[in-house]
């Protein structure tokens, strides 16, 4: 049988192909929120001529969905961002007015650098723009340090000339970064929506964060093993298949989704 698989964080799901009616981007979509008796509300649109729940894998799965996870990301790049316009205005002031620095000038310690130590992404264009961070980001912790000890030595209007270039330079170069950073984030989640069908006429949406490939599993491949799942997830979650051999993938009952989000 062949399957459509989709992603959630790490974890590879299915459904069977011949369930599959129509797959359309999120954002071609216009939904209707629509209460239920049962105090739920739902995503409702209107796919050839009758009205289709669209339910959220993330939300089945009691979990935060990617676009969730990038909004966060977005938004701790923007304080970031900030800290170190913060960071150097507090050293600007700390050289004219001959006011103590107190910011952080170790670059593994600031809030970014702690962050930035434990960061990975399997994005390799977003990888590729974090990796570019360290370089200006430890050149900027690094001028506290220096261009305090110029004041001190009484070479005050040097200092400030230094930092004035490096507003430019540095900071600049930094700034771009967080700025490129936040738009390939915004770029790597596409919500998509499967409409499939659940019985002979009644065809429902599951909003996943990733479509991948189609792929075909034998009879041998089925694992009839559900022992491991968590309960609320047996109800939808028939059994796990590996389509090549190398990725577990989870199928998901398409007939039994609307009864577990009800």
């Amino acid at each position: 049988m062949e399957y459509l698989s989709f992603r959630h964080h790490k974890q590879y799901f299915a459904v069977p192909i011949e369930c599959v009616r129509f797959i359309a981007a999120e954002t071609a979509l216009t939904p209707t929120n629509v209460s239920t008796g049962n105090s739920r509300q739902y995503d409702m649109v209107d796919y050839d001529g009758q009205a289709c729940a669209i339910l959220s894998l993330a939300r089945l799965l009691n979990q935060p969905s990617e676009r969730t996870r990038s909004r966060d990301l977005i938004q701790l790049m923007k304080d970031r961002e900030q800290d170190h316009r913060d960071w150097i205005a507090a050293l600007r002031n700390s050289l004219e007015k001959d006011v103590p620095f107190e910011k952080q000038r170790n670059p593994d310690l600031c809030a970014f650098g702690q962050w930035y130590k434990t960061f990975h992404t399997d994005d390799p264009q977003l990888g590729h723009i974090m990796s570019r961070f360290d370089e200006p980001h430890r050149r900027l912790h690094a001028l506290a340090g220096e261009l305090l000890e110029m004041s001190e030595q009484g070479k005050h209007d040097e200092a400030l000339e230094i930092l004035t270039e490096h507003e430019g330079s540095t900071l600049t170069k930094l700034l771009s970064l967080f700025n490129e950073a936040r738009e390939v984030i915004g770029m790597t989640v596409r919500p998509t929506v499967i409409m499939l069908q659940v019985k002979d006429n009644q065809v429902i949406g599951l909003k996943v964060d990733d479509v991948g490939e189609v792929f075909e599993c034998k009879g041998e491949q089925e694992d009839k093993q559900t022992d491991y799942l968590p309960d609320f997830a047996k109800r939808w979650l028939k059994d796990i298949r590996s389509g090549d051999g190398k990725v577990t993938v989870m199928e998901i009952d398409p007939g039994r989704l609307l009864s577990s989000a009800a």
